[in-house]
């Protein structure tokens, strides 16, 4: 990894010094709507993120391999038959679709041809955790009505791990048992999990599962750990452009066995890494359960396209006055979104399911579909104006550096291009924003309900989206007021550069760990500091104590801040993050330098490439 070289003169971001006669700034304290975060369906945010659910493809969605193998799984046994059995299925949706999906709902059918054999399927890859108890499970049947040897088996390094028989006869082959046992291993392990029959012959699988047993409600408790420590206020759930692919009475299923697997149709760039079909393991009441876990507020998306006005009603009628934040579609009008094209088109059809969703709750709080940044004032008139009266806020997108910008770390001179274009497309960010702002009406709201990096998805985590973070959090928090924002949602941090979620462990990002430190501005009324540094951000807590952040984007100077304490003496708490490099792959950890109070003033020295905060005052604790 680079060494960071620290140049022997510092830039210096310098409060002059003067008398400390402060009054409080006029604006209101920072909401805590702006942490919000997107939870969509897409990629590896959910499956191999926020799910605990170990097995890839577990319910056999999609086409087969050429021998009848199910995706993402291998057959074993010398003398077998295999074959999909579309149609065929332990699982459902809850109400027939207009939407055109395929291969939603298969089985897959085993045949060992041998006496004193066995055959099956395995899949590789599957990481267990050293001694946490898992369960593994299948829904399985007998294609005819005989008693079937069925072995679940987990396996490492060639040395079985675990194994159990079950003794199976459906009688039917459309009736279907669920087999389970639970099992530990002694450490991590990355193993290899199979099902088969034994002897001449055959079964049908419906779905398998493994999960480790400290799982809530399908979700991994880490990884809902590491969601309020970045201070998660909203989940915009199910999406996104996902939203779009949603079948909400899914969720009302209990058993996710039971639960249809959905095929992303439309948008390839957001499809789940699982080949396109995503397991609907997690539900609206799991949503809804996450949320009251780390204190959060539900923000719901409708299928305007797919499902009709009655449909969306009954969903609000379903959550029982549990959401009150809804969204009318995602980025509606656009080719990668089934449904009208256009300003009026989308209007015409939204306008009906919003009238029937506040039939049922007058209550509610409802967010138009806008256009991207830069999009035709024909939306504004059209769709944004048009709705003011259901709909008193529009939703807003932008991710930042779409092309122009390669993501060099090779040498030290494209490295500081690449930090100095990121820094640059958070204040073109904000011009756009500005003008989005300057063509709606005062009464409407902005969503601001999806902001990044493009392709951060694409890539390993590294300091500069940390950098990234921290300047664009300061920037929404010196002008959500100015600008009119109503809720501000990240897309998104589950292993799309805020939390990192792998088989064995999770954890925040640099960009996680500036929303980690940032969040502890959330209710704190702006500092009535002068000349206040752009890349510092101090709020007033009611208890009286002063909390300051800091962010340094250059990468081979440090930054000298100086800033007024307002008569307060005492430090609480302070935190620096600096980077053990700033290639790919390079991650922020506390360091040891720390700042101090002089003559009235806190002074700090950054490092490059860095983050801090302090509370100083007061009793309330740096966010921790």
């Amino acid at each position: 990894m680079k060494k960071l070289v620290f140049l022997a003169i510092a830039s210096f971001a310098l409060i002059a010094m003067g008398e400390q006669t402060e009054t409080r700034l006029g604006g209101k304290p920072i909401p805590a709507a702006i942490f919000g975060q997107n939870i969509e369906h897409t990629r590896s945010a959910v499956q191999g993120g926020l799910s605990a659910q170990l097995v890839r493809n577990r319910k056999f969605a999609g086409k087969p391999s050429r021998i009848g193998v199910a995706m993402m799984w291998e057959p074993y046994g010398s003398k077998a038959f295999y074959h999909q059995a579309e149609g065929l299925s332990c699982t459902r949706h809850a109400k027939p679709s207009r939407m055109f999906r395929k291969n939603e709902r298969a089985s897959q059918v085993i045949g060992c041809l041998d006496e004193n054999g066995e055959a099956g399927i395995r899949q590789e890859g599957v990481g267990l955790r050293g001694g946490v108890s898992h369960n593994f499970r299948a829904v399985v049947s007998t294609l005819n009505p005989i008693d079937t040897t069925f072995v679940l088996r987990v396996a490492a390094n060639g040395k079985t791990l675990a194994e159990r028989e079950f003794a199976v006869n459906t009688k039917k082959r459309d009736d279907w048992m669920r087999i389970a046992f639970d099992f530990t291993v002694e450490n991590d392990v990355t193993a290899e999990i199979s099902i088969g029959v034994k002897g001449r012959k055959s079964g049908v699988v419906g779905a398998v599962s493994v999960m480790p047993a400290d799982n809530f409600r399908g979700m991994r408790a880490d990884v809902i750990e590491n969601l309020r420590d970045i201070g998660t206020s909203i989940v915009r759930w199910p999406g996104g452009n996902f939203a779009g692919e949603y079948r909400w009475r899914d969720g009302l299923i209990a058993d996710p066995d039971e639960r249809a697997p959905l095929q992303s149709y439309m948008e390839i760039e957001s499809q789940p890494h699982s080949l396109g079909y995503d397991s609907n393991d997690i539900g609206m009441e799991d949503i809804l359960a996450l949320c009251e876990r780390i204190g959060a507020q539900p923000f719901f998306t409708v299928n305007a396209a797919w499902e009709d006005p009655q449909d969306s009603a009954d969903w609000v009628q379903a959550c029982k006055g549990r959401v009150k934040m809804w969204s009318l579609g995602n980025e509606m009008g656009y080719r990668h979104m089934e449904g009208p094209k256009g300003a009026k088109g989308y209007t015409d059809m939204v306008r009906p399911h919003a009238e029937a969703m506040l039939k049922v709750d007058p209550t509610l709080k409802i967010t138009a579909s806008g256009p991207y940044p830069g999009g035709g004032s024909d939306w504004v008139e059209n769709s944004a104006k048009a709705l003011n009266d259901v709909a008193p806020v529009i939703s807003y997108h932008r991710y930042d550096i779409w092309n122009g910008c390669l993501y060099d770390y090779t040498t030290s001179e494209s490295t500081e291009r690449l930090f100095a274009a990121v820094s640059q497309s958070v204040d073109k960010s904000m011009d756009t924003l500005r003008a989005f702002r300057s063509r709606l009406p005062g009464n409407i709201g902005i969503s601001y309900d999806e902001w990044n990096l493009w392709y951060m998805w694409f890539r390993r985590e590294a300091i500069v989206e940390g950098l990234y973070a921290a300047k664009m959090l300061t920037v929404f928090m010196r002008n959500w007021e100015d600008v009119g924002l109503t809720y501000v949602c990240y897309f998104q941090p589950i292993n799309e550069q805020a939390i990192c979620a792998s088989p064995f462990e999770s954890h925040l990002t640099s960009l996680g760990e500036a929303m980690r430190l940032w969040k502890g501005h959330v209710g704190g009324t702006p500092s009535a500091i002068p000349d206040l540094p752009e890349n510092a951000f101090a709020t007033d807590a009611l208890d009286g104590s002063r909390y300051v952040t800091f962010y340094n984007f250059s990468t081979v100077k440090p930054c000298a801040f100086r800033i007024p304490t307002g008569g307060r003496g005492k430090i609480v708490a302070e935190e620096m993050l600096v980077p053990n490099g700033l290639e790919t792959g390079c991650r922020l950890a506390p360091a040891s330098g720390t700042g101090k109070i002089v003559d009235g003033f806190y002074e700090l020295t950054l490092a490059p490439a860095s983050l801090a905060s302090v509370r100083m005052g007061g009793t309330a604790q740096c966010a921790k």
